[in-house]
């Protein structure tokens, strides 16, 4: 960026080209300038973004500068982190889709049809086996073989509540 248009910059920050900027400013003016909190201010100032001069006064030109420099790239380290966030969800992305044509992965659906499916077979057998039983084994009653239905009824119920 040129001398110039970092001159514009600072000059719109506080008010236009018209408004004289102060040599030195407090914690108090400098926040207000910058539009951020004092507390934002004295961490900056940790971190040598802004020029602290003495005990809650800066070099508000050095400040106005380094502040500038550090929110420009502020955001391009936020600009960085949300590229790399959409390249590594459009890298998952083509992953999944490989995996499903791989049939490494399955449709939820399609698991739940099958298990249906099955699960029905399984039903369909037990309930047949109380006819099944009476024809094999002669020998029980029409009450032990109710007694059967109504067990493997009341088992399949429970299963299905569970």
């Amino acid at each position: 960026m040129g001398q110039a248009a970092r001159k514009q910059e600072i000059a719109e920050l506080v008010g236009g080209d018209d408004a004289p900027i102060p040599a030195t400013a407090t914690t108090t003016e400098l926040a207000d300038l910058l539009g951020i909190s004092e507390r934002h201010v004295n961490q900056l100032a940790g971190r040598d973004v802004l020029v602290k001069i003495g005990r809650g006064m800066f070099d508000t030109r050095a400040s106005l500068r380094g502040f500038l420099d550090y929110a420009k790239r502020r955001g391009n380290v936020d600009l960085d982190a949300a590229k790399l966030r959409l390249v590594s969800e459009q890298a998952e992305k083509v992953e999944l889709q490989n995996a499903l044509v791989r049939r490494e992965l399955v449709p939820a659906a399609e698991v739940e049809r099958e298990w249906a499916g099955i699960l029905r077979d399984v039903r369909a057998a037990m309930l047949a086996l109380p006819s099944r039983l009476s024809s094999r084994l002669p020998h029980l009653s029409a009450s032990d073989i109710a007694m059967i239905d109504r067990e493997i009824r009341d088992a399949l119920t429970e299963t299905a509540n569970a």
